[in-house]
């Protein structure tokens, strides 16, 4: 019994809740009004969203960049009310603005408010867009101004051509500093002999006694630099940085190891200069000039021993030395060609991470560049071509170009406008034709679609592969829609191995033709993006007095 009653407890609890929410629901009240149904061209339609709803309810507004065929251009701040008559409701304000940039009548469709897990839908409206009539009674018509040229994008072109610079100038300097640096190399003459470099230097030191008379310590110090600098090249290359007693101790032992024909005398002699040398220049030794004369020529005679000690040289056989100058060439040819293989293989690695880091097809547009790449991120253009006006958007702006009419094609044409970026035979390509028919001469879709092909031939395409099918524009334009591929010919009729996919949209208003085509080799990256975007933008220009819009 006692759970009998808290099941029927529970459930009475639950249907309270489900009767509250009812409640709240259907307090809930949707209100949706225009400020206006009729608009030019641009102008901002404002739509306001008023929602009565309890002030505990959850209630979410409709966002997106389109509220059907309009562009929602600002969403305003939500405006909170109390509703005096009853404090629990509240009234939420919600409004936007709103634009069209094409005339017509359009529809705004249903949106959606939530509140809590319920949905509401405002009522659909219908729009008048009309355009903005030219007053060409109280101003002057100037003439059409001749086409601009418009500057080439840089690119990656300024980039390689920058870095082709700085190599070439890195090369340039490279060069001319080596060359300054063998010219130098050249000029500074080569070392003399050991026993000859001591000699001149014991004579300009004779020369500089004469002439500037006796000064101990500096005298000493040069005619100590001498022999230690002959011992060093020619005996022991540690003698410059050894003091006396070491060098003499080294002496002792090259004798002891039969190195060179030393004789003791000749040990003894050098290292009594060498101790009076340095008494003289660290202990400020006093020294007569009849001594130094005497130190100097016996200073002479000590190098003339040591040079007799030192054995002559074996003689060296030809075919050695060529064996060994050979070796030296092969040697010098190895440590180039390592050296080149190391930079090429930091090269590589450098690369290969670049590379993987990047990725291959990145990698490449960056260092060889991309045309279709640079067309699809460069700057896009908006522009009107033709009259009624063709517009739409384009990587380059179409330059006009002189044309004339086949004399085998069975329609006859007043005038023909055409404008192109790039020619046929490029990767990528870009035509807009209007063509007005003569007085009297009426076409059609089909006609304008034979014309345009036999147009398309007369330029080079060849091999023709054409699929067609109807086409309407968002402004109710109808034309037809042509699609396939062709091969080009060059200018000595030679066709080329490449197919060139194409797009053509054709459309006859107003007594004559118009026709947008986009030819392009597939790269399977870029090009199918860049038609798409271009034939996707395509608009007609609607003249004034095929509009008449109906009130809603």
């Amino acid at each position: 019994m006692r759970g009998l009653i808290k099941h029927i407890a529970s459930c009475s609890s639950i249907g309270l809740v489900t009767a509250l929410l009812a409640v709240s629901s259907l307090t809930a009240q949707i209100k949706a009004k225009l400020d206006t149904t009729q608009m030019r061209i641009g102008e901002e339609l404002q739509l306001l969203i008023e929602v009565k709803a309890d002030s505990t309810d959850f209630v979410m507004f409709p966002e997106g960049k389109n509220f059907g065929d309009f562009e929602v251009i600002r969403s305003y701040p939500v405006d909170t009310l109390s509703d005096k008559s009853q404090r629990h409701l509240w009234e939420l304000r919600k409004k936007y603005g709103l634009t069209q940039f094409d005339s017509g009548v359009y529809r705004l469709t249903k949106q959606r408010v939530m509140i809590n897990d319920s949905a509401f839908d405002t009522p659909e409206f219908n729009v008048a867009v009309l355009t903005i009539p030219v007053d060409t009674t109280q101003q002057q018509i100037f003439a059409i101004k001749p086409s601009a040229q418009v500057p080439l994008k840089n690119g990656y072109f300024g980039f390689l051509a920058l870095l082709i610079a700085l190599i070439a100038a890195g090369i340039l300097g490279y060069y001319f500093w080596n060359r300054h640096k063998s010219q130098r190399r050249e000029k500074k003459p080569p070392p003399l002999p050991p026993y000859e470099e001591a000699m001149q230097r014991w004579k300009i030191l004779n020369q500089k006694r004469a002439a500037e008379g006796f000064d101990a310590k500096p005298a000493y110090s040069e005619l100590t630099d001498i022999i230690k600098t002959y011992i060093d090249r020619e005996i022991d290359h540690r003698a410059l940085e050894s003091t006396t007693d070491e060098l003499i101790d080294r002496l002792v032992l090259h004798k002891m190891g039969d190195h060179f024909d030393l004789k003791q005398e000749t040990i003894n002699g050098i290292s009594e200069l060498l101790h009076r040398a340095d008494l003289i220049k660290f202990a400020k030794s006093q020294v007569t000039a009849q001594q130094w004369d005497l130190d100097q020529n016996h200073g002479l005679t000590l190098i003339q021993e040591l040079k007799s000690s030192i054995p002559l040289p074996e003689a060296i056989d030809p075919q050695l030395a060529l064996d060994a100058e050979a070796l030296a060439k092969r040697k010098q040819k190895a440590k180039r060609v390592g050296q080149a293989l190391t930079a090429l293989a930091v090269f590589l690695v450098v690369m290969s991470t670049y590379v993987a880091y990047v990725g291959p097809l990145e990698a490449k547009d960056q260092i060889f560049g991309n045309a279709m790449r640079d067309l699809k991120e460069g700057p896009w253009y908006t522009s009107e071509y033709g009259v009624p006006a063709v517009i739409l958007e384009t990587p380059e702006i179409l330059m006009r170009k002189t044309f004339t009419h086949p004399d085998q094609d069975s329609l006859s044409a007043k005038s023909t406008a055409i404008f192109e970026a790039f020619a046929l035979e490029d990767d990528f390509y870009i035509a807009v034709t209007s063509t007005e028919a003569q007085p009297g001469q009426k076409w059609n879709a089909s006609l304008a679609l034979n014309r345009s092909l036999v147009l398309l031939e007369e330029q080079g395409a060849r091999t023709l592969i054409v699929k067609d099918e109807a086409f309407e524009t968002p402004e109710g334009i109808k034309g037809i829609r042509a699609y396939g591929s062709f091969y080009v010919a060059n200018a000595y009729g030679k066709t080329g191995t490449e197919p060139h996919q194409y797009e053509l949209l054709v459309f006859d208003q107003m007594g004559g033709i118009q026709t947008v085509m986009v030819a392009y080799v597939d790269d399977k990256r870029f090009a199918q993006e860049l038609k798409d975007r271009i034939i996707n933008s395509v608009s007609l220009e609607i003249p004034e007095s095929n509009q008449n819009p109906k009130q809603p």
